[in-house]
């Protein structure tokens, strides 16, 4: 008796103490690292190399500053390259109730079907959000259609947000 009420109180008391041990010692902490940084892009079709680390180039992303007067971040949704619009739209209208809260976080919409978008943003066919940094990297690229991209965004939008 004396040995299975031993083996029951470690089986109490062990998960305790490591709980205690990571809640005090331990730290969660999750980073969107930006992309194109070390590893070679897959470009859109028709689009010259880029070179690595990326950043959006300097005009591009004055004129997308200019558009919106953004602390740190700005989500830019690319009307060209969406295949349903009206989940597109649903997907949108979640997305500017969330950032209604934010108020650091500016949003574009950019309507013409352009090339050079396409080629600065790095968007290949079914990607139409991009989500931009202060330091003009591109820290993520998501399907408006999806709603799971969708939330990623937003997830990672709020990584993003504690470490700036």
């Amino acid at each position: 008796m004396n040995k299975k009420s031993g083996f029951l109180l470690l089986a109490l008391v062990l998960p305790v103490l490591v709980f205690t041990f990571l809640k005090f010692f331990g730290k969660n902490e999750f980073v969107v690292e930006p992309l194109f940084q070390t590893a070679e892009a897959k470009l859109p079709p028709g689009c010259a190399g880029i070179n690595i680390p990326y950043v959006v180039p300097d005009s591009a992303y004055l004129a997308l500053k200019q558009a919106h007067e953004a602390d740190s971040l700005l989500i830019i949704f690319y009307e060209g390259t969406a295949n349903d619009l009206k989940a597109s739209e649903a997907q949108l209208t979640r997305l500017n109730e969330y950032l209604q809260s934010d108020t650091g976080v500016g949003f574009i919409r950019i309507s013409k079907k352009n090339k050079s978008v396409e080629c600065t943003l790095l968007l290949n066919t079914s990607l139409d959000l991009v989500l931009l940094d202060g330091k003009k990297r591109i820290r993520g690229q998501y399907n408006s259609n999806d709603r799971d991209e969708v939330d990623r965004l937003m997830t990672e939008l709020d990584i993003t947000l504690k470490r700036y």
